[in-house]
């Protein structure tokens, strides 16, 4: 295996690590890192099945933990209508720019949030509007780069969700999303010549499966709250470094 295959290997375990941790975050730091090593069309491939694998075993794991009633009335329908959106857009648009407009906007949002909380300053209540909007822009941000997290744990931000629920219902997402992506793609012609490449990869995912839930249970509710903005800074400044 040439060596930007075992790099990119690297890359998978620490954006896997991460679902496996707080429910989101493996695609958009995997894309961001990997975009070092291949472009991005090449790598959609490769990381989205791998989602599939990744968040069915979570799902698997702790489907108890699902919150359904977020889940099937303010997330998927959303999150379903803008990724088609999303995938319609990436024909017709500059994936760079608005990667970069992406990547400023979470890290605009991940900044503020973590110096909330640390200074203990509490969320307003928020519009009706405001969950529905930002989650149809988190589904038109997954076609568009198959990371949709950073914006809709932005629309998530006023509820209040124990961790073990923010991450089975995060994970639930990405299996029915990165699932008719993968569908999608596969009809495309796209995935089965990377199959093999995918299947190799899958070891990582075990291990970063491991490793992930074990951080989960050492961190409390807080702790977990800083781990979810410092991991959306990290992406968003990688996503940003990439496009330069």
């Amino acid at each position: 295996m040439a060596w930007e295959f075992v790099l990119l290997g690297l890359f998978i375990a620490v954006a896997f690590t991460s679902e496996s941790i707080t429910g989101f975050g493996s695609i958009v730091i995997a894309v961001a890192l990997g975009s070092m090593l291949f472009p991005i069309p090449e790598l959609l491939p490769i990381f989205v099945p791998l989602s599939v694998i990744m968040s069915g075993a979570l799902l698997i794991r702790f489907y108890r933990d699902i919150d359904f009633g977020l889940l099937l009335r303010r997330i998927v329908p959303m999150m379903l209508c803008g990724m088609l959106v999303g995938i319609a857009l990436l024909q017709v648009l500059s994936s760079e720019a608005l990667k970069a407009a992406f990547a400023c906007l979470v890290l605009w949002f991940a900044a503020r949030e973590w110096y909330k909380l640390k200074r203990g300053i509490l969320n307003r209540p928020k519009p009706r509007w405001w969950q529905p909007v930002w989650t149809f822009l988190a589904g038109i941000t997954h076609g568009l780069f198959a990371s949709g997290g950073p914006l809709l744990v932005y629309s998530l931000n006023t509820y209040a969700i124990a961790k073990a629920n923010f991450r089975a219902t995060l994970v639930c997402v990405w299996f029915a999303l990165n699932t008719t992506y993968s569908l999608i793609m596969w009809q495309q012609g796209v995935i089965q010549p990377v199959s093999g490449i995918i299947l190799s990869y899958i070891p990582v995912l075990a291990f970063a499966f491991w490793f992930g839930h074990r951080i989960h249970q050492q961190v409390n509710e807080r702790q977990f709250k800083q781990i979810v903005y410092a991991l959306l800074i990290f992406s968003a400044l990688a996503m940003l470094s990439s496009t330069l």
